[in-house]
């Protein structure tokens, strides 16, 4: 991976209804979260390291506030609690030594509970409007607008979860089994294609979306085990404008 030091690089300015969205602007409205949980690595921290890492490409992301969830221990690695208190203290030893790790929180869960579950832990700590949802062995290797992105989600309420896709858009690519479609919102400030698959992997959201309609529909399971078959259903139902508008939908991106 390439990686570009802390505050190296600058976003594009926007004004918006007379208001200047900026880099600092924007770090100021969205709070990155990323949820971990035991994986085979514990207690080594590399694979979280080089996820924090990457997102300081993205300047917004290098200033905003930043969360790091703790799933509990899932069954099969209960023999790797200790080494999962390593990881841990390991990372908690990093916020005042590593540029990576500042103006981040750290959340614990008390027991297993899934990724909307953590995830849910972690909201009651936001105070911004919106939030990138991060996974901890995903890493950014791309640039995003995420300052237009903003702009877009302002102007168009349409727009509600903004996945980062891991694959090129193409007419005939299959995403989640629904062909993406090309939709540019306006302002036509960044690229947009809509999609009727719903997945939890690293996506740009709101907080109100969160607590008012994917939360609650989760039950503390993996999101898109929840969120992606009941966006299949509403499709079969109600059609696609609707279930368009229902869940908002979109991958980042251009062909």
């Amino acid at each position: 991976w390439v990686f570009i030091e802390p505050f190296s690089c600058e976003g594009k300015d926007y004004v918006y209804k007379g208001r200047l969205y900026d880099d600092r602007a924007v770090a100021d409205l969205i709070t990155v979260i990323t949820t971990t949980n035991p994986i085979p690595s514990i207690p080594s921290t590399q694979i979280i390291y080089n996820s924090q890492k990457s997102l300081f490409r993205i300047p917004a992301f290098a200033l905003c506030k930043k969360i790091i969830v703790f799933d509990g221990i899932q069954p099969e690695y209960e023999s790797r609690a200790d080494d999962y208190e390593k990881y841990k203290q390991k990372l908690v030893g990093l916020i005042n030594t590593d540029p990576y790790f500042t103006n981040t929180e750290f959340v614990f869960c008390k027991e297993w509970v899934h990724i909307s579950g953590a995830v849910q832990e972690a909201i009651k700590h936001v105070t911004t409007p919106f939030l990138f949802i991060h996974q901890h062995d995903f890493d950014l290797i791309q640039d995003i607008d995420l300052n237009g992105l903003i702009v877009t989600m302002l102007e168009n309420p349409r727009v509600k979860h903004v996945r980062l896709n891991q694959n090129m858009c193409v007419d005939s690519y299959l995403e989640y089994d629904i062909v993406v479609m090309p939709f540019y919102a306006e302002p036509n400030v960044v690229p947009l294609w809509s999609t009727c698959g719903w997945s939890d992997n690293d996506h740009i959201t709101t907080l109100e979306y969160y607590k008012d309609f994917v939360l609650p529909r989760c039950n503390h399971q993996p999101m898109e085990w929840a969120m992606d078959p009941l966006l299949k259903q509403t499709l079969s139902l109600y059609g696609l404008d609707f279930a368009s508008r229902r869940f908002g939908t979109y991958i980042y991106g251009r062909s």
